[in-house]
C-alpha cells in the first residue's frame, strides 16, 4: 500500500468534466516583433532596411531553432525514444472507444457478483493492485485462489510471452472467466483472444515500452469501466493515497466492498470521458517532462555513463509499483538496490564520491537524504517535489520533477470523493528510459 497516492481533497470545478493537468510554472519567453520598415525615398536605404529586415528574421528563426526543446535532447536514441513515447499516446487517444465493449463486459461482470484479478505481465500486474487512483477489488491472479466462472481477469503480454499468456486466457476462459488481454500485435498480425486491447507498440519493442503501451490501456479501461458501472448506479471503490491523513479510516471503511453503499456516488458519465481526461493529463505531464527536465535527466544519464565506464557505477533505487520490473538487476550502468529488499535504506552501501539515483513518489525520504548527505555523496532525485524553498544543488544534487500533482490521480469524476487514475507509473518509465539512452545503454 505504499504507493495509494492520491487526491489532494480540493474543491471540485463548476464544469462538469475537469482534467486535472500538473501545476503551472511561470515560463520566460523570448518576444520580439518583427515590423517591416517604411519604405525610404533614397531606393538604396530601402533595401537596407530589406535587408536588416530578412537578416532579423533569419536571427530569431537560428535562435529558435536551437533553443527548442528537440535539438535540445543529446542524442538520436533520446529523439527517437521521445518521439515514439508520443505517437503511442495519440493512437492510444484516436482509438479509445474500443475501450467501451470490454469496459460494459467488465462492469457488468462485477455488478453481477464477479471477482477481479489481474495477471500475465508482472510489472502490469503490480501497477493495477493496491495503486493510489486504481481499484480497491483488483487482486494479482494466483494458483491459491484462482479465478472461477463468472470472474474478470485482465492479462498483460510483451511479444516474448504471448504463447503463455494466450494458453492462459484459453484455460480462463473455458471456465467461463471473463479475460481482457494486453498488448501489441504480432509479426503475424492480431493476436487470438476474444477481447484484446492494443499496446500500440511495435511487436519488436522492448519490454518497457510494451508495459508503457499496457500501463495507459490500464488506467484508461479502468476508468471506463469505473464509468460504465456508474451509468447503472453503481459506485466502484477507489484507493486514496496514504499522503492523506483521512485515508487509513476510509480504506477501513470500505476495504470489503467492491462498490460504495450509495456514498460517495459517481454521477452518470458519458463513454469516452474519463479515459480522454487520462490521456489529456498524461499527455500535458509528458510534455512538462520534456520541455523542463529534459536537460538534467540527460545530464544524470551522461554522469551515470560516465561513472560506469571509471569502475564506479551509481547506485539505483525505486520506490514504485511498474518500476522494479523494469529495471535491470546486473545492469553495468549501474548497481540495483532493490527496494523490496531493504532499499528504502542504504546501509552502508554509499561511500564518499558515490553517486546515488533514487526514483519514487512525491517527495525525497528522509532516511536516504540523510544517509546520501552522512556518506558525502551526491544524488539525483527522480519525485514529484513537495512544495519547499531549498535548493538540492546546494549539496550538488539533482531533482527532476515528474510533473503529476501531489496525490498521483489524473481525473476528478463528477460526483466522487477522490481523484482517480494515477499517472507516475507512465511519468517514471519516460524518464528511466531516457536516462539510459542518453548513457548510450539502450
Amino acid at each position: 500500500m505504499l504507493s495509494r497516492n492520491p487526491s489532494n481533497g480540493t474543491k471540485p470545478s463548476h464544469h462538469q468534466y475537469r482534467i486535472a493537468m500538473p501545476k503551472e510554472h511561470s515560463r520566460t519567453c523570448f518576444e520580439r516583433s518583427w515590423s517591416k520598415p517604411a519604405r525610404r525615398s533614397a531606393g538604396i536605404n530601402v533595401w537596407q532596411d530589406r535587408f536588416a529586415y530578412s537578416t532579423g528574421i533569419l536571427i530569431a528563426f537560428l535562435f529558435i531553432a536551437c533553443f527548442t526543446p528537440s535539438s535540445a535532447y543529446g542524442s538520436n536514441a533520446v529523439d527517437s525514444y521521445v518521439t515514439s513515447v508520443f505517437q503511442v499516446l495519440q493512437k492510444h487517444q484516436a482509438a479509445l472507444p474500443r475501450l467501451i465493449a470490454p469496459a460494459n463486459a467488465t462492469a457488468d461482470a462485477l455488478i453481477h457478483g464477479g471477482a477481479f484479478y489481474v495477471g500475465g505481465d508482472q510489472g502490469f500486474a503490480s501497477e493495477a493492485t493496491g495503486r493510489a487512483g486504481g481499484l480497491m477489488v483488483v487482486r494479482s491472479l494466483s494458483p491459491s485462489k484462482p479465478a472461477v466462472k463468472g470472474d474478470v481477469v485482465w492479462l498483460a503480454y510483451e511479444p516474448s510471452t504471448y504463447a503463455e499468456v494466450e494458453q492462459q486466457a484459453r484455460e480462463l476462459e473455458s471456465r467461463g472467466c471473463l479475460v481482457v488481454a494486453f498488448g501489441p500485435k504480432l509479426a503475424s498480425g492480431a493476436p487470438h483472444f476474444t477481447h484484446w486491447i492494443d499496446s500500440f507498440t511495435p511487436p519488436t519493442a522492448d519490454d518497457d515500452f510494451t508495459r508503457m503501451g499496457n500501463v495507459l490501456s490500464l488506467w484508461t479501461l479502468t476508468g471506463e469501466v469505473a464509468a460504465s458501472t456508474a451509468r447503472q448506479g453503481k459506485t466502484l471503490v477507489f484507493y486514496q493515497t496514504i499522503q492523506i491523513l483521512t485515508s487509513q479510516q476510509r480504506y477501513d471503511m470500505y476495504k470489503n466492498m467492491t462498490f460504495h453503499d450509495g456514498v460517495p456516488q459517481m454521477a452518470p458519465i458519458p463513454p469516452g470521458v474519463l479515459s480522454q481526461a487520462y490521456i489529456s493529463y498524461v499527455e500535458n505531464m509528458l510534455q512538462n517532462i520534456r520541455e523542463w527536465e529534459l536537460p538534467k535527466i540527460i545530464s544524470v544519464g551522461k554522469e551515470m555513463a560516465r561513472r560506469a565506464a571509471e569502475g564506479h557505477p551509481s547506485l539505483l533505487t525505486v520506490i514504485a509499483h511498474v518500476m522494479p520490473y523494469s529495471v535491470d538487476p546486473n545492469s553495468k550502468l549501474y548497481r540495483y538496490v532493490d527496494s523490496q529488499r531493504g532499499g528504502d535504506r542504504l546501509q552502508g552501501k554509499l561511500h564518499r564520491g558515490d553517486y546515488f539515483v533514487f526514483v519514487g513518489y512525491a517527495g525525497v525520504n528522509l532516511d536516504l537524504w540523510r544517509e546520501v548527505r552522512q556518506a558525502g555523496a551526491t544524488a539525483a532525485w527522480i519525485i514529484a517535489p513537495l512544495s519547499t524553498e531549498v535548493h538540492f544543488s546546494q549539496w550538488g544534487d539533482v531533482v527532476i520533477d515528474q510533473h503529476w500533482r501531489n496525490g498521483d490521480c489524473a481525473v476528478e469524476a463528477p460526483g466522487y470523493d477522490i481523484r482517480i487514475l494515477p499517472p507516475s507509473g507512465i511519468a517514471q518509465l519516460f524518464i528511466y528510459e531516457i536516462l539510459l539512452r542518453a548513457a548510450g545503454t539502450h
